[in-house]
This record gives C-alpha cells, sequence and structure tokens, in this order.
C-alpha cells in the first residue's frame, strides 16, 4: 500500500538485522502500474540528465580502492564510484569477475600450487576494457601497479596480498599471471586488495620522482583516472566531487548519468538535507541510529525513501600499549585493563543509544561466522561487575582515596585519558561508558577528535590510556579486521603513523596465527586460527569489545536499485544498475 512503512526483521544466528522500507508513495497508473515522475515527461526534458546527489562524512585522502596513504575512515561510496578490480563483491558478499571474464578455481589451471607451496593464479581479463580517460587497459597495467605497491617506500610492500606475491606477468595484453611466494587463500578475491594503475599516466613519475612527490601525486586526488563506472569530472576541495557515468565500464555504462558527492561531517545536517530532498543516498557512516529513526518516522508517512540498519560494525575502546606513550602507564598492568573491562556496562549502551534494539560485542567476529560457537566458548569475558574491579585494582596497588576514585599507595590519583571520536551518537557513547567508569573509582578525563582529524594517524595513535574508534564493517564474519592489531599494524613515526593498531599492541603468537590464517588454504584450519586469535585479543586486552554499531544506509524512493539486505558498503556495488523510477 502507497504510504506504509513496512518492517522486514531477520534473525541469523541470534542477530537481529533490521531492515526499515519506506514504501513510496506515487499516482498509480492504469492497471495497478506505478508511474514515475519520469514516465510523466516527454520530449526533450525527458532526456535530460538527472544528479544523484550523495554524501560522505570526510572527504577522501584518495579516490583510489587501493591508495598509497590511509583514509582512516570509509570512504566506500567514492572508491566503488571510481574504481573497477579483477572481480567484485555484490551486496550479499558473493564474489563475482568483474575485469576478468572468470575467477580463478583452486586445482585447475587457473589457480596451480605447486609442491614447495608456491602458487600461481591466471585471469583473462574482458576484451575492450578502457581507462576513464580513453586510453586501452591491458594486463600490462596490473604488473606495473605490482611494481608500485613492492616498492617498499611507498608504505603497502608489507601489506596482504602484496607481501606475499613474488611477481606479476603480462604474457599478453589480456593475460594477468600473478606467481605468490606461498599459498595465499583469497587468491581468487583480490577484490579492493589490488587495483591496477594506469601505466601511461602513472610509470614517468614512478620512475623519476622521490617516493613523497610520487605519494602527493595529483593522480591519487583531483586529476584520478579509473575503471569504475564513474569518471572524474570535477573535485572542488572541502565541497564535493562530480562524476559522470563512464561509456566503457566493464559491465556497461551506468543508467544514472551523474553523481555528486558532498562532504558533511554532521549527522544532523546530512538529516536535514535528506529530509529536504537535496541528498538521495547516504551511507558511508554519514547518519547513525538516532538520525535514522527520524528518517523511518518521517518517511513512514509520506512514502520518502528507504532506510537499511544492519548490526555490523564493531565499535570498540582501544587501549595504549606503547610505554613511551602510556599515561598512566599503570595500564600497562593486566590486571588494571580488566578492572576497566569489568566497569563496561554493555547493557547501558543497548538502552541508552539504541533503545533496547542494540547487539552488545565481546569479540571481533560475528554471530553470522560459521565457527562463532567456538570462539564464544574460547574467549576471556568481562562481564559487567564493579566489585571485581575493585579487587583487580587492589591487587594491582590501588585504593580509593577521599573522592572515591582509585589512586596509588603514595597518593596519586589513576587518572585515565579518554579521547573519542565526534558525533552525537558517539558522544552519548562517551557519556555512558565514563559515567559508568567514573561510578566504579576511575578518573577519566575526555576530549574529542573531531572529524577533520580522522585521517590523522599520529593524532589517532598517540592518545594517553583509552580511544573509542570502530573498524570497517565485519563482512566475511569480522575474520579480516583481526588484521588490524598485528605488530606491522601499528603506526609509527617511521612509517608516518600508517596503520589500524591504533594502541601498539605487539604479540608475536597473534602475529604468527595472522600470517598461518593468510598462508592455509584450508577452510577448517583457518577457521581454528581465528579463534585462537580472538582468545588471544580476549586474553591480553588490547581492547574491549562494546557492541555491534548500526551503520546505516539511506536512499529516497526514487532511486531505485540498492540492495535492500546488503551489506553495508557493500550497498552500491551494483550502483551501474541503479536508475530513476
Amino acid at each position: 500500500m502507497p504510504g506504509m512503512l513496512e518492517v522486514l526483521v531477520r534473525r541469523t544466528r541470534g542477530v537481529t538485522l533490521t531492515v526499515l522500507a519506506g514504501v513510496a508513495l506515487m499516482a498509480c497508473a492504469p492497471g495497478g502500474a506505478q508511474q514515475s515522475p519520469a514516465a510523466e515527461r516527454s520530449g526533450p526534458e525527458a532526456r535530460q540528465p538527472r544528479t544523484l546527489n550523495s554524501v560522505m562524512r570526510v572527504e577522501p585522502a584518495s579516490l583510489a580502492a587501493k591508495p598509497l596513504e590511509s583514509t582512516g575512515i570509509s570512504v566506500a561510496h567514492a572508491v566503488r564510484l571510481f574504481n573497477a578490480q579483477l572481480d567484485l563483491k555484490d551486496s550479499r558478499e558473493v564474489t563475482r569477475p568483474y575485469l576478468a571474464e572468470a575467477i580463478p578455481e583452486l586445482n585447475s589451471e587457473s589457480w596451480r600450487v605447486f609442491p614447495d607451496g608456491r602458487m600461481e593464479t591466471t585471469y583473462r581479463l574482458r576484451p575492450n576494457l578502457t581507462w576513464h580517460d580513453g586510453t586501452p587497459h591491458s594486463a600490462e597495467d596490473f604488473a606495473f601497479a605490482y611494481r608500485v605497491y613492492s616498492t617498499p617506500e611507498l608504505g603497502r610492500a608489507a601489506s596482504p596480498p602484496i607481501n606475499q606475491m613474488e611477481e606479476m606477468l603480462a604474457p599478453d595484453e589480456r593475460t594477468v599471471v600473478n606467481r605468490w611466494s606461498r599459498p595465499y587463500p583469497d587468491a581468487a578475491e583480490l577484490g579492493l586488495d589490488f587495483q591496477a594503475l594506469p601505466r601511461h599516466i602513472l610509470q614517468e613519475a614512478y620512475e623519476t620522482q622521490e617516493p613523497q612527490s610520487f605519494l602527493e601525486n595529483s593522480f591519487w586526488t583531483v586529476d584520478y583516472v579509473g575503471l569504475g563506472p564513474f569518471r572524474l569530472e570535477r573535485w572542488e576541495p572541502g565541497a564535493a566531487i562530480e562524476a559522470v557515468a563512464f561509456d566503457g565500464h566493464a559491465l556497461g555504462r551506468p543508467k544514472i548519468d551523474r553523481v555528486v558527492v558532498r562532504f558533511m561531517t554532521d549527522e544532523n545536517t546530512v538529516l536535514t538535507n535528506l529530509l529536504a530532498g537535496d541528498i538521495d543516498f547516504a551511507s558511508d557512516r554519514t547518519v547513525r541510529w538516532e538520525q535514522a529513526q527520524v528518517l523511518r518516522n518521517e518517511w513512514g508517512a509520506s512514502g520518502g525513501g528507504t532506510v537499511i540498519l544492519t548490526p555490523i560494525q564493531p565499535r570498540f575502546t582501544v587501549i595504549q600499549l606503547r610505554p613511551e606513550n602510556a599515561s598512566p602507564a599503570a595500564i600497562l598492568d593486566l590486571r588494571v585493563r580488566r578492572a576497566f573491562a569489568h566497569a563496561i556496562d554493555r547493557q547501558a549502551f543497548n538502552d541508552g543509544l539504541f533503545d533496547g534494539a542494540g547487539v552488545a560485542a565481546e569479540t571481533h567476529i560475528t554471530q553470522k561466522a560459521p565457527y562463532f560457537l567456538e570462539v564464544d566458548r574460547a574467549i576471556v569475558k568481562y562481564p559487567y561487575d564493579p566489585r571485581r574491579s575493585e579487587q583487580l585494582m587492589n591487587e594491582a596497588g590501588f585504593t580509593r582515596d577521599r573522592d572515591g576514585f582509585y589512586a596509588s599507595a603514595v597518593g596519586e590519583r589513576f587518572t585515565a585519558g579518554f579521547l573519542q571520536e565526534a558525533g552525537t551518537q558517539t558522544e552519548r557513547e562517551m557519556a555512558i561508558q565514563v559515567e559508568r567508569w567514573r561510578a566504579a573509582g576511575f578518573d577519566v578525563q575526555v576530549s574529542v577528535l573531531p572529524s577533520t582529524q580522522l585521517r590523522d594517524g599520529q593524532a589517532r595513535s598517540t592518545f594517553p590510556t583509552f580511544y573509542n574508534t570502530a573498524t570497517s564493517p565485519a563482512v566475511r564474519g569480522g575474520e579480516r579486521n583481526l588484521g588490524n592489531f598485528t605488530t606491522d599494524s601499528s603506526g609509527t613515526p617511521t612509517n608516518r603513523w600508517r596503520g589500524s593498531n591504533y594502541g601498539g599492541w605487539s604479540n608475536s603468537e597473534y602475529d604468527d596465527l595472522w600470517d598461518q590464517f593468510n598462508t592455509t588454504l584450508e577452510r577448517s584450519e583457518r577457521n581454528q586460527q581465528v579463534v585462537e586469535m580472538a582468545r588471544l585479543i580476549s586474553e591480553d586486552l588490547p581492547l574491549y569489545s562494546l557492541y555491534w554499531n548500526f551503520n546505516v544506509s539511506v536512499h529516497r524512493a526514487d532511486v531505485g536499485g540498492p540492495d535492500p539486505e546488503a551489506v553495508d558498503t557493500l550497498v552500491n556495488a551494483n550502483i551501474h544498475e541503479w536508475e530513476w523510477r
């Protein structure tokens, strides 16, 4: 029925996924068929290109699928617009061929494993591929990209899968041969982990420029040339990116002619623009649960659009474990970290943030993972228990002073610094967490990281005690996000603070397990490696898992094509098929 709000609730292994779909209020043509506004027009007006107005939370550091500089926050929408890789993961996490005609199959001519553990995968590219500037695309662009990414000075050589590649060859213009130095189980699903680079644009710069100059080359930003469904037309720094449909796109020209991506850091500003009809699509955490409820209520009556809510992004507290940055130094004591853990009230997050509809988290592995029950049995849990928290602090040499806060035997108060990312929901999250910690006897001093600093790796890695943040959405059950906590992922002055291991945790057993996970082909063995990594995190406590954040994707009713059951940042995987209703 027009104007009715449809609520779909699905339960998958104990996780409730709620999809709120607004049904458009439109005039009905004879026979019950809905008639779109475009259908009412005729003549030249009907052929006028219409722009999809969209929004991102921050301005991207790069438009590349695999940038040389970390973006620091999800920019999946822009990445999808301008890039195409060998394969594409669709909105349901199914990997499909994209630039390639087919995906390699293990133990076939396209994916061979040799007795010494080395491998070789082969892709056959689609014919007649071109870059956005009209230059023919060939296998040599992949071989050139490997040379770039494997250059240590450019900062990507140690990242998977680059660190397991031996060489990439182009025996002819449509054949890509990837030789691996050791087994890599995701060799047929490279996706965003590897992309071709335009040799005709970058080769001279790569061969003549110093690494820093190459990193700052305008190709990565305002002069970007890719292979995706849309071509960069204009980038107005600080304001917006404008794109037009690319006729030479591998999967066909997009049905929508133009896309504008505006930058808005404030969720309520995004909400206002959505309600006013000035934005057609929003994702990448530009709005949160609170704004989603407003949209649901407004659009439920008018049929104005669709809100997709998926509890898939892990929110967690990172603990500073670099001795040179940790303050107070006692946070390096495991008993102290466990004391704070027992003073976290996950139910309070659920009630205060999501009106009881939230999903608590005690690990980065989701309940959708087929081995979740094994993880759940293996990890150490820290139920909300202020009395146990006090016991642990006493064991570590701290007792409460006359104001009720913990202090050392010589009377020095334990004062923890707490860094929180700006935002309406995140700042409420901070208030709930700090209130419980202070009630339990912990003096906590808070500061807020502005959205404009989310790309500042140093600011995100040198906090004194605690930092609340999130990883990418937990696709593949969340196992890929475990790579964020290896020693190699730690930001340092040497690597210009690149890395997602913001607390600087280092555990050799964990590093070995992650390495094994990325070199083991047998799925059952990989599952056990994930279980062990989750156990080590829970025992050593480099972080506290808090809850599964509802990532929100929103589109207005006249935008057709988004999958209502999409996995968060994959919602626009098929954006080349979107159309105006």
